[in-house]
This record gives structure tokens, C-alpha cells and sequence, in this order.
């Protein structure tokens, strides 16, 4: 037997299916030893029975009865005790014990019917009501959440309520084996019942797996756009389940640079200089969120701001230049209110992007790659040389007139830019 530790990914589910076997374990061993009690008592009362239609109780084996109720009854605690402990570690139960566990459990009902078996006829005691018991042990099994454990159950239980009838009749003997046929007949229908329930444990198991799937899959997304888009972006993600795997969309991808920077922060102290990006950022990202936007990078005196990604509505570049243009009038704003003389250029390209995560296990990131956002960076860049505010790419304006929700801008023609042969035509917005 050799226990091995849970990778990741699985240790939730581990988690799940021991917590449910756990209960399984204390709900069976309670039951054990609320019947060791209670048989405990019969047994001291079983004198009075001889004679009546119970008469047969009267010489029961309750020595060997009680001694296997609480033997069970201890395992079945003992059992709980050891998983719980396992998982706590990390660590898995192997499956030898859970089917030595499952063997003894419907067992039970075979080990009773075989004392039943010497204080009555075997056919009587083959047809008792304590046959019964095999089911309970059965719908039980379901709480394992493990397929094959509940099928090896059922099976387990047909094959020897067969092999006790067998012993107990001896066919073609003392009885003919045509009598023998019920006793196969429940047999089967014991294998049956285990056919049936290894399906709806199939189904319980595979909705807990789907469930903690989404779980992990929305614990990711929190954790990589949580601190980069508003909350309803975050809800919106949240149930359409978007934005983690790599695919190719058109986004609209916006640099924003804070000019004069170093020169700002050659004379204040770093706190002052802190205090200065967060006032500014805080309005800044706000209108991103409320555009539809998320701020993808921080690039310490600007930032890089995507829309269209990971969520698309058809209309990145109207978000974008929405956003771009209530940063401008937000921070005319902040001047008028006494902040510090600042002067920001923003610039916005649309295409097609792949978008996705990249990094480990440990630590990733949502990010986008294409040229898309090499040429957004060279148009900001281009804000410096114009003396612009906002510059837009021409695939930004022509979107934005097709829309008709441009009322102000101007083209300063096809531009050279750093790392491209051909000329860019920009827009000046302000």
C-alpha cells in the first residue's frame, strides 16, 4: 500500500469525494453502534421470546452478532479518523483500503444472514427480512463518489448472496436446483442495483468536477483581472467564462504617458511622487472601467489599456476613444482643483490581437501580442513630436465617423514611425 501525494489541480476534488466518503463513514458507524446497543439489550431479553414466532432469537449467536456490530462500528470511526488525517497532509487514500472498506461494509448483511442461517431454516433465513440490508449498504456506497468502488459493491453483493444461498442450500442435494432460482434472481437484482447506482454516482461525481472546475476557473479570472476592470466587467466574466484561453481578437489598445515625468520626480520625494500617480491613475482607470476597458500593464509614469478584450461588444474603438477622452477632460478638471501642472499623451490603435495568458502555474498573466500594440505604442510616441494630447490611428477614426460620434479631430497625415517601413496616418483628436 503506498500513499502519494495530491498534485493541485486535484487536491479540491480529493477534498469533495473524502469529505463525502467521511460521512458516509460516521452516518454507517453511528448506525453500527446504535445497533450494538440495542442488540445488546435484545440479547438480554432473548429468553422471552422462546416459544413465540421470534422463538428462534432465543438461540442466536449475539455474542458473535455484537461483536461484529462493534468491530464495524469502531472501523467505520477509525476509517474516518485516517482519511480526514491523510487529506489534512495532503495525501491521497489509495484504493486497497476503500475496497477493503466497501468488502466489510456489505458483508454485513451476509455475515448475518449466515448466523440467522444456524438458529433457523436456511431457506427462511435466506428470505428474511434482513436480506434487505444489502440495499442500504449499497445506496451508501454512493457517498464514496467513486464509479467503480460502487460497482465492485453491487457485484460484491450479488455474488455472495449467491455463494450463501449455495453454501446454505447445497443444490441438488437437499433441494433442487430449480429452488434455486430465486436466490440467483435477487443476486442479479443486487448486481443491478449496483449497475444503476455506479450511473447516478457517475452523474454526482462528474456535476462536482464540473462545479469545482468553474469554481477554479472563476478563482483564476479573479485573481488575474480582479485588480484591472470594474465590477461588472468582473461579473460579466464571471458568467460568460471568457478571456483565459489564447484566441485572436479585435481590441482597441490604448498608451497613455505622463509627459515630463522624471524631471516631475527629480524634486519630490518618493512619497510625494506616489501620492501624485495615485490621484492621477484613480481617474484615469476609472474611466477605463466604466469604457469597458481594463488596465493590462502599469509602466510606472503611464499605463497600457485594452478594450475589446476579454470581453467584445463591437465597439473597442468607440470605447477607447471615449475613455481617452473623458481622461482629458478629467484631468483639465484636476488642474482647475490645484494639481499639479500635468500634461498627458495618449495614443489608440485597433486590430486583431492574440490574447490569452502566459506564465506559469504560480504567476501569470493576461496580456496581448500582435501589432496591434506595437504601432499603439509608436503613436503615443507621437504625441511628443506633434505637441498632440490624443493621436488615433486610422482605423480608430474611421470607426468612430462610421459611428458619427466624432465631432472634433483633424489628420496630420501619413506619419513615420519607429520600426515600420511605411508611413501611419494619425488623427489629432486634441
Amino acid at each position: 500500500m503506498s500513499w502519494f501525494s495530491l498534485r493541485d489541480e486535484d487536491r479540491a476534488l480529493e477534498n469533495e469525494l473524502t469529505a463525502s466518503d467521511r460521512l458516509r463513514a460516521a452516518i454507517l458507524g453511528t448506525i453500527f453502534l446504535i445497533a450494538f446497543v440495542v442488540v445488546g439489550l435484545l440479547s438480554t431479553q432473548a429468553f422471552r421470546l422462546a416459544g413465540g414466532p421470534l422463538g428462534f432469537l432465543a438461540r442466536f449467536p449475539f455474542v458473535l452478532g455484537l461483536t461484529g456490530l462493534v468491530t464495524l462500528g469502531a472501523y467505520e470511526w477509525l476509517y474516518r479518523f485516517i482519511t480526514g488525517r491523510l487529506v489534512a497532509r495532503g495525501l491521497k487514500v489509495p484504493l486497497p483500503p476503500r475496497l477493503f472498506s466497501a468488502t466489510l461494509e456489505v458483508s454485513f448483511p451476509t455475515f448475518l444472514t449466515f448466523l440467522l442461517a444456524s438458529v433457523t431454516p436456511a431457506d427462511q433465513a435466506l428470505n428474511l427480512p434482513t436480506v434487505f440490508l444489502y440495499f442500504p449498504f449499497l445506496a451508501m456506497a454512493t457517498l464514496r463518489l467513486d464509479p467503480w468502488i460502487v460497482l465492485y459493491t453491487g457485484f460484491l453483493a450479488g455474488i455472495e448472496y449467491a455463494t450463501l444461498a449455495w453454501v446454505l442450500l447445497e443444490p441438488g442435494t437437499s433441494v433442487a436446483p430449480a429452488a434455486f432460482a430465486p436466490y440467483v434472481s435477487k443476486a442479479v437484482m443486487l448486481a443491478a442495483t449496483g449497475v444503476v447506482l455506479t450511473f447516478v454516482t457517475q452523474q454526482i461525481r462528474s456535476r462536482i468536477v464540473n462545479l469545482l472546475q468553474t469554481k477554479e476557473q472563476q478563482a483564476r479570472m479573479a485573481s488575474i483581472f480582479g485588480q484591472h476592470v470594474s465590477p461588472a466587467v468582473m461579473e460579466k466574466l464571471l458568467t460568460q467564462k471568457a478571456g483565459l484561453e489564447s484566441e485572436v481578437r479585435h481590441v482597441t489598445v490604448m498608451f497613455l504617458d505622463i509627459r515630463n515625468f522624471t524631471t516631475f520626480s527629480e524634486s519630490r520625494s518618493p512619497d510625494e511622487v506616489v501620492t501624485y500617480l495615485n490621484r492621477l491613475f484613480a481617474f484615469m482607470v476609472d474611466e477605463v472601467n466604466s469604457h469597458g476597458g481594463i488596465v493590462n500593464k502599469f509602466l510606472g509614469d503611464g499605463f497600457m489599456a485594452v478594450f475589446g478584450a476579454p470581453l467584445e461588444d463591437g465597439q473597442s474603438e468607440l470605447n477607447a476613444l471615449g475613455a481617452a477622452l473623458a481622461i482629458s477632460d478629467r484631468l483639465k478638471e484636476a488642474l482647475a482643483a490645484g494639481l499639479e501642472p500635468t500634461r498627458i499623451g495618449i495614443g489608440l490603435h485597433s486590430g486583431p490581437a492574440v490574447t490569452g495568458n502566459v506564465g506559469s502555474q504560480q504567476r501569470q498573466e493576461y496580456t496581448l501580442i500582435g501589432d496591434v500594440v506595437n504601432l499603439a505604442s509608436r503613436i503615443e510616441s507621437q504625441t511628443k513630436a506633434t505637441g498632440a494630447e490624443i493621436l488615433v490611428s486610422k482605423d480608430v477614426w474611421d470607426a468612430a465617423r462610421i459611428h458619427g460620434s466624432l465631432s472634433e479631430g483633424q489628420s496630420i497625415g501619413p506619419v513615420r514611425v519607429k520600426g515600420r517601413e511605411a508611413a501611419v496616418e494619425l488623427f489629432r483628436i486634441r
